[in-house]
């Protein structure tokens, strides 16, 4: 399983249940190389945080997952891949429309307050060591109306252009090997630095639940283990996993 550059070779599916679940399999039952992108026109049971539903019209927005190597990271700087996809993501949808753009932790991203990617990252692990990670990512591009409840939004929605899916796979590519170098030149600190800085409500009191309580906390970092830290109204710090918290509407 030589490394490549990534994107040069894409595997296009028609449908399929999820590109995380399509490209484990191919992991597990022939040699794909490290690089290579699995892109659907559709998903039956794409899968988001929280054990949540990714859902999207056939054909409109961006569906795909990445097989990587990561076996240069271990379980005290993984989440630095998180940091690093999302910063992607981030930069690229920036560059196309030109609208400020936000990572809400831990790699939702955001424009105005609503949604228009998620990422979810999914590891393998051989002896304790890690070996490689699948990494899915949605990015709604066409698509203009979306049910639920959750505040969505699209490209489109924001510019009322059409865009080609693939030269949107081939700028997210780019950005995202650029963030890989800096990954693997373990750049954690400058990761680090912007990851925050375009971090949504960073150093700001907002309203969270956990265990169906409603409190308000300033968020004052992320940290090395994708935890979130919050400062609450009395002065306790205390650090939140995903499962643990929600960051409220």
């Amino acid at each position: 399983m030589k490394s490549q550059s990534l994107g040069n070779q894409i595997i296009k599916l028609n449908s399929v249940d999820s590109t995380n679940n399509y490209t484990a399999k191919l992991v597990k039952e022939t040699k794909i190389s490290f690089g290579t992108v699995i892109m659907a026109d559709f998903q039956t049971y794409g899968k988001g945080q929280r054990s949540s539903v990714w859902k999207s019209e056939k054909g409109l927005n961006l569906l795909i997952s990445i097989y990587f190597d990561s076996s240069f990271l271990n379980s005290e700087n993984i989440f630095f891949l998180s940091k690093a996809v999302a910063l992607a993501i981030r930069e690229c949808i920036e560059k196309i429309i030109g609208i400020k753009v936000y990572i809400k932790w831990p790699n939702d991203i955001l424009i105005n307050g609503s949604k228009i990617a998620g990422v979810l990252i999914e590891n393998q692990w051989k002896n304790e060591k890690l070996s490689s990670s699948i990494i899915g990512i949605g990015l709604n591009v066409n698509q203009v109306i979306f049910s639920g409840e959750e505040k969505v939004i699209s490209l489109k929605n924001l510019t009322s252009k059409l865009y080609n899916l693939n030269s949107i796979l081939k700028s997210l590519c780019s950005s995202l090997d650029s963030q890989f170098t800096r990954l693997r030149n373990f750049e954690f600190l400058e990761i680090d630095r912007q990851y925050h800085s375009f971090l949504f409500v960073y150093n700001q009191w907002y309203n969270y639940e956990k265990n169906k309580i409603n409190f308000k906390g300033k968020l004052i970092k992320v940290d090395s283990f994708g935890k979130m830290v919050l400062e609450l109204e009395n002065g306790d710090k205390e650090s939140f996993d995903i499962k643990e918290i929600s960051i409220l509407k």
